[in-house]
């Protein structure tokens, strides 16, 4: 049976009246419109308002209800909220919603920024957790039990858990056991979910990691627009169903505060249209994926200068949409990420290691294109010399209690060689993945200092001030 889709078909509803518009938005369904954007004209006649039948996203009573009813129901969710913000929209609530001032939070490091924006929000103090690396990339897993009974025991007052599951690379720790120790010492789970909006499809042949719900998150942020077919910013946030009102409404309250007051229709359209999607072909969609996949790393396999990355142990799970590769020789992942497009061929990410190829659920392969793509680029080989392992993360285990609240104090630009032992003034963001490597509060260590020169060797950008120009640091206390 075909899925419903109560927005899609609100939107067409009101297209077909042939509505005569004296209401915003200013190009009156599509009437007015600059020549330059023409190729877009024909989707305006569905991005409205809030206009009679088609509800309200801040109150939804109607098709937007509706449709997130729906949501939850696929997911296993207790209610389900639409975001036109992204994801970061849903972490700021999440944190902002349930966390006060002082609150001690306890933060997987590897987090997203928007994280940090919302401790920030919230005036909180947070403790930042290293996850367990991967020994064979370099990349974080996810927390161990060893990390999280310590924090436990340093701070037995504290409120919340967020973690990251999954991050970018989509290799993890099952986090059940962690999951359910947070919450028999009182805490609550929340979980920035982004990459994992498309774990459902594939748990039940064990094809993917368990999704962080049924693992026994309270709150879970799901970007829809990253793996499924949805318009970029679009995402949800899942309230499990245990979860009460005391949790339920100061999200939803402030959700109101963090998204548009005029959210887009074409947003909400194409959320529904991807929740359709999966709930009606999500089974057939991801397992053909999951041979592109496949057939994706037999072409790389099959290329003389790449090949795949594997991680370096059986017991951790791994999203088989995420293909990691790499130059076999000593180039930099931020070569290759170049080479590549190129070559017409466009990654999502790099680092100094290698790049990450994603493909989302329904994406077929086309390895003769992709062949022809790669043979308009002819590499020698390069004289190999010495590459350390590049880990994503510096720090202690457990960090020290690090105030989130507007800071008040006076900074200075100073250069990596003198910056070791100052205090950081603000955050060091290497995008994307948009993950910090050092924090606003934390002091900075030689092992920062290294993964900065590492990542400026292997031409990373990062947001905000370059670490080549120097570093940030708070002004000493007289």
């Amino acid at each position: 049976m075909k899925a419903r889709t109560p927005i899609i078909a609100a939107l067409q509803r009101h297209s077909a009246k042939q509505p005569l518009s004296f209401h915003v938005p200013g190009h009156k369904n599509g009437a007015v419109w600059p020549e330059s954007l023409a190729p877009f004209q024909h989707v305006l006649a569905y991005d409205v308002t809030e206009l009679e039948g088609l509800d309200d996203l801040h109150d939804p009573t109607g098709p937007i209800a509706e449709s997130q009813a729906l949501c939850a129901a696929f997911y296993g969710a207790g209610e389900t909220s639409y975001l036109v913000g992204g994801s970061t929209s849903g972490n700021l609530a999440m944190i902002y919603g349930l966390c006060k001032e002082g609150d001690v939070v306890f933060v997987q490091r590897n987090c997203h920024k928007s994280v940090l924006h919302a401790l920030e929000l919230a005036r909180a103090k947070a403790v930042f957790l290293a996850p367990e690396y991967d020994k064979k990339t370099g990349r974080p897993l996810g927390l161990t039990a060893n990390v999280f009974e310590e924090a436990l025991r340093r701070y037995p007052g504290a409120k919340a858990l967020v973690a990251t599951y999954p991050d970018y690379w989509g290799t993890v720790r099952n986090q059940a056991a962690i999951f359910a120790q947070a919450k028999e010492a009182g805490l609550l789970v929340l979980v920035d979910e982004a990459h994992g909006a498309h774990f459902k499809l594939g748990e039940g042949e064990g094809r993917c990691p368990k999704q962080a719900l049924d693992m026994g998150a309270d709150v879970v942020v799901q970007s829809a627009h990253k793996m499924l077919p949805a318009l970029t910013m679009g995402a949800w946030l899942h309230f499990a169903k245990e979860t009460t009102a005391a949790i339920r409404e100061p999200v939803k309250r402030a959700l109101t505060m963090v998204q548009s007051s005029s959210p887009s229709y074409l947003l909400l359209a194409s959320l529904d249209g991807a929740r359709a999607y999966i709930e009606s072909e999500g089974e057939a969609a991801f397992a053909k994926a999951c041979r592109a996949s496949q057939r994706l790393q037999e072409a790389i396999g099959s290329h003389p200068m790449l090949e795949v990355v594997e991680n370096a142990g059986e017991c951790y799970q791994n999203d088989p949409l995420k293909v990691t590769i790499k130059a076999n020789d000593s180039r930099s992942g931020t070569w290759l990420l170049q080479e590549l497009a190129k070559a017409g061929i466009w990654a999502e990410m790099a680092d100094p290691n290698a790049i990450l190829l994603v493909l989302g659920v329904g994406q077929d392969f086309d390895a003769s294109l992709f062949h022809s793509r790669l043979s308009t680029r002819c590499w020698q080989p390069e004289k190999q010399r010495k590459k350390g392992l590049f880990q994503a993360g510096a720090g202690p285990l457990i960090s020290e209690l690090i105030d989130m609240k507007r800071p008040n104090f006076s900074s200075e630009t100073v250069p990596l060689s003198e910056a070791v032992g100052r205090v950081a003034a603000e955050p060091l963001v290497p995008y994307p993945p948009g993950v910090p490597l050092l924090y606003r509060g934390e002091q900075v260590a030689p092992a920062h200092v290294k993964q900065i020169e590492q990542l400026l060797e292997a031409s990373v950008r990062f947001q905000g001030l370059d670490p080549k120009h120097g570093l940030r640091v708070q002004m000493p206390e007289d």
